[in-house]
């Protein structure tokens, strides 16, 4: 049987990276059901893993599986923020060996990351020197790109630049997920813009699905409470968790509401439950944190929440979808500024500070959620659109259906 490759980083425990694949498996169980008749789908990522106590997918090695390209029908790249993603800062987010990682890191520090580049790509026996741009290994393979984030325009050698252009250009189908990364492939390709593929989660993760792949007392427990969901990674907040507690116990108090505190990446350079951590402690126990979920628990608490506040673009994603309002944190972050400004609706549309948080939630509040639901719900049939567009080009259907 041929292979559908679906591609990414989905061999860390990272809510964002780990739910997609999910969903596109889900997308064409529901509405192209003899795929998987026809193919075999292939997770693949850096690393041979299994996360499955997480429900997120086992992976195969890129090594392993490009080894016998002979069976290999489509290559199917799913994001996040993939493009030129370098295999020093991927393996810098691996839990890799501490000391060789700190040796990567100030190699990579002393703008000698070339080296570094050429270290990890053989550390993983890559067959490419952006793990998430694949060659097109034989001539009949065809290649998409799904909803993808990052860009090109930032790399210094030209001979890379040139040859990462010819594959986007020579992909069967490329959409990105923001105006940010369409700018930066501007004057080479003419990709088609599509909000984040995860958006359609709520189309497939109903509230009766998420109750059947949750504990009960633990969707019990998100459900009975009014609360107020905060995420955010300590190199990305932005602020300290002192003043992250400040603001947060504030905004309870004005709105009634609880705080539960919710990881969602723990790969390294997330490290969400340290910071939340901190802010549990110092909270004397007022706030809880929830952590050690599996990626529909991690789902649950941000759609049954009244709020979500944070610095993960995929934890907006999550509130986007399910009309929840949602604030995102630190407007330095421009993968989820520039998402929020391209998708979201007012007051959602940016993201603040922590000095500037506590004055618009209750605007936040107020947002009349039937007017946010129709929003929300459009931008998840341009997703699906976006999936049966990929679908076509790719031809995994016959002619007939």
């Amino acid at each position: 049987m041929k292979e559908i490759v679906i591609l990414g980083a989905f061999d860390r425990y990272n809510y964002g990276d780990n739910i997609m694949p999910i969903l596109f498996e889900m997308f064409l169980e529901k509405f192209y059901p003899t795929v998987s008749d026809r193919y075999s789908l292939v997770y693949t990522a850096l690393t041979e893993s299994d996360l499955s106590r997480y429900k997120a997918k086992k992976t195969k090695a890129i090594a392993d599986v490009f080894l016998k390209a002979d069976d290999v029908h489509s290559i199917i790249v799913i994001g996040g923020e993939v493009l030129c993603a370098s295999s020093t800062t991927l393996f810098l987010h691996m839990d890799e060996n501490v000391n060789l990682a700190s040796i990567i890191r100030a190699i990579k520090n002393k703008k000698l990351s070339i080296i570094s580049d050429v270290f990890c790509a053989w550390h993983y026996r890559l067959p490419w020197e952006y793990p998430y741009i694949p060659k097109k290994i034989k001539s009949d393979v065809k290649v998409a790109f799904n909803t993808v984030g990052g860009g090109v325009s930032s790399l210094a050698l030209g001979p890379r630049v040139h040859g990462v252009r010819q594959r986007l250009r020579d992909a069967d189908f490329l959409s990105v997920r923001d105006s940010r990364t369409l700018k930066s492939l501007k004057g080479f390709c003419d990709p088609s813009v599509f909000p984040d593929s995860a958006i359609a989660m709520s189309y497939f993760a109903t509230d009766e699905f998420l109750k059947e792949n949750c504990r009960q007392d633990f969707t019990n427990l998100m459900q009975d409470d009014d609360y107020i969901c905060f995420q955010a990674a300590p190199e990305k907040s932005g602020t300290s968790p002192e003043k992250c507690m400040d603001m947060l116990r504030l905004i309870s108090k004005e709105h009634g509401l609880k705080i539960k505190l919710c990881p969602i990446g723990y790969a390294n350079g997330h490290d969400d439950l340290m910071f939340l951590r901190k802010i549990e402690e110092l909270s004397d126990g007022e706030f809880s944190l929830h952590y050690d979920l599996n990626v529909w628990e991690i789902m649950s608490v941000i759609r049954y929440s009244k709020l979500y506040i944070g610095t993960s673009l995929h934890g907006a994603i999550t509130a986007l979808s399910y009309s929840v309002p949602h604030l995102g944190l630190n407007p330095n972050i421009l993968k989820l500024e520039c998402f929020l400004s391209d998708w979201s609706i007012e007051p959602f549309n940016r993201c603040y500070s922590v000095d500037d948080m506590s004055g618009v939630v209750g605007v936040a509040l107020k947002v009349c959620i039937e007017n946010f639901r129709v929003h929300s719900n459009n931008l998840v049939k341009k997703a699906l659109e976006n999936n049966h567009q990929l679908v076509q080009a790719l031809s995994l259907v016959e002619e007939e259906e």
